[in-house]
Formats: structure tokens, C-alpha cells, sequence
């Protein structure tokens, strides 16, 4: 099935295919200040991306949990059919 694309998708995509990513770097990959919603947009469209909470510091030293997104093994084998 042909999927449409925005530039932020395809961007989004191409680095996870690479590895996980700090919902930060996404945002900064990508060029938006929201990828949990571009997450959740390519999740609609039949990815899973999982966000696995890593443990981390704050500025403060307070520990904090941000989200980590991948794509699965799946996930890069429905990515690999959009692009044939």
C-alpha cells in the first residue's frame, strides 16, 4: 500500500531505523518540538515505536525518566514495505 509522507516522518524514521533516540534528539532530528505527537501520528499509521522511560539526571540531580523511542523489528520490516 503507498504511504504519504511529510519531511518530518521521513526524517523521523530514517534515524530510528538507525537506533533508539532521546525524545530530545528526535525533536532536534526532526525539527519539531513535539515528537511524542509525530510518534503517535506514525503509530496511526501501523508502527509500534516503543518508549521505553530511561532513568536520567535533571539539571538539579533529581532523577527523571525520558522517553527512548525505537522501532522494533517489525516496525523496520513495515517501513521496508513503504519504501519498495
Amino acid at each position: 500500500m503507498k504511504q504519504t509522507f511529510s519531511p518530518r516522518w521521513l526524517r523521523a524514521i530514517g534515524a530510528l531505523q538507525n537506533g533508539p533516540l532521546m525524545r530530545e534528539n528526535l525533536d532536534a532530528i526532526v525539527g519539531c518540538s513535539n515528537s511524542p505527537e509525530l510518534v503517535a501520528s506514525l503509530r496511526r499509521k501501523g508502527l509500534e515505536i516503543p518508549c521505553e522511560r530511561v532513568k536520567r539526571y535533571d539539571k538539579d540531580g533529581n532523577a527523571c525518566y525520558p522517553g527512548q523511542y525505537s522501532l522494533t523489528p517489525e516496525d523496520k520490516q513495515i517501513v521496508k514495505t513503504w519504501f519498495e
